[in-house]
């Protein structure tokens, strides 16, 4: 077997490359063909080219060092802003059907496990799919932590999966509301008061306008203490596999009980993202492109059906309770999509009433997408 360029201990060149992949999809979303075809797909694409082209190792202790301390440390950070208490304050209608759409994703990810063989990983599979389409890849990479799923291939082909399908399920919400039929049959508040926007769509992206260091560093420090507290948690409890999900209670705990002092600190989410970004970066250079190849089909298969249970019960159960269209499809929006989605549909389709509980709603999701994928494991077992 070819020995690959940058060899599995050079530990600082392969960090390198990683943070380099890392800042490549970041680099990507500053325009729109990158937008269009999501920096995160891009940088995994990127990461597997090189892996295959034996440029970077598909196996290193370096990957290790991702996944036990780089994940732990992005979940608190990306849930720093996750206020239970204003989410449920202000998300309103939004807020619900976003609830129910999670539930139909759940639903969605029993039925496909059911109709089709995902191999012997099936339960794990179906949690993480679960995870991200009610949040986003903080929760895919959290389940994945919590049920012991650290199969490279695998892993990288449920991720080409769900952002493909993903960004399919975008273009299809911005359709829906604009098929007459559909809209006669329920109420449209919004859609009739839609006003051409500009939100979040033509500013710089990943950009910290204001950056304190102080506060960053401060964000890092908290992160750091939370992830543990966490596992020493877990572990005095007796089960370490579950560290990942006592981190994630401990920052919604503190994010929701000080608020005020989460305020002060800064550069967290962008931290998080940072974070994520390597994570991904690395999921891409462990996959063997033949074993993708072979794997990703069914998969694709799998996500397409989650959707489609998640839009019929949604849009189904929306029409029994008559909430406003507008309100489910930007429910749907940000459950498949995460909450970046809500700027995305506000902007395109001029509902700039529904930014912050699109915004609310999908941070929801962050907040409990990782529980709700563990729990459909345990189930699926």
């Amino acid at each position: 077997m070819t020995l690959p360029l940058v060899g599995p201990d050079q530990h600082f060149a392969l960090w390198a490359v990683l943070i380099a992949i890392a800042a490549f999809g970041l680099w990507c979303e500053r325009f729109p063909w990158g937008r269009k075809y999501s920096g995160v797909m891009l940088l995994i694409t990127l990461a597997i080219v090189l892996a295959n082209l034996r440029i970077i190792p598909t196996s290193a202790p370096v990957y290790d060092v991702v996944w036990e301390y780089l994940v732990p440390i992005a979940i608190p950070l990306l849930l720093f802003k996750a206020d239970m208490k204003r989410i449920v304050r202000e998300a309103g209608p939004t807020l619900i059907a976003f609830i129910i759409g999670g539930a139909a994703v759940a639903a969605g990810a029993m039925v496909g496990a059911i109709l089709l063989d995902l191999g012997p990983k099936e339960a794990e599979l179906a949690g993480i799919f679960t995870g991200t389409y009610i949040g986003g890849s903080l929760n895919f990479a959290a389940v994945a932590e919590a049920t012991g799923m650290q199969e490279s291939s695998m892993l990288a082909a449920a991720v080409a999966a769900d952002n493909v399908i993903t960004n399919l399920h975008f273009l299809l919400i911005i359709f829906i509301p604009g098929i007459g039929w559909l809209a006669k049959r329920y109420p449209t508040h919004h859609m009739d008061n839609a006003e051409v926007t500009n939100v979040g769509s033509d500013g710089p992206v990943h950009r910290i306008a204001d950056l304190d260091i102080a506060g960053l560093l401060a964000s890092l420090a908290l992160a750091f203490a939370i992830a543990g507290v966490g596992n020493w948690l877990a572990a005095l409890a007796g089960y370490p596999q579950f560290g990942i999900l006592v981190i994630t209670a401990i920052a919604l705990a503190i994010a929701s009980l000080l608020p005020g002092q989460m305020k002060k600190l800064s550069g967290y989410s962008e931290a998080g993202n940072v974070m994520m970004f390597i994570f991904l970066a690395s999921i891409g250079a462990s996959a063997d492109v033949w074993e993708l190849i072979e794997i990703a089909p069914v998969l694709f298969v799998y996500a397409t059906i989650i959707i489609v249970v998640h839009l019929v019960v949604l849009f189904g159960i929306g029409m029994l309770l008559k909430l406003d269209l507008a309100e489910l499809a930007m429910a749907s929006a940000v459950c498949i999509g995460g909450p970046s989605s809500a700027p995305a549909l506000a902007s395109a389709k001029g509902w700039k009433d529904l930014l912050i509980p699109g915004i609310l709603a999908g941070s929801f999701g962050y907040a409990t997408g990782s529980f709700i994928g563990v729990t459909v494991v345990e189930w699926l077992r």
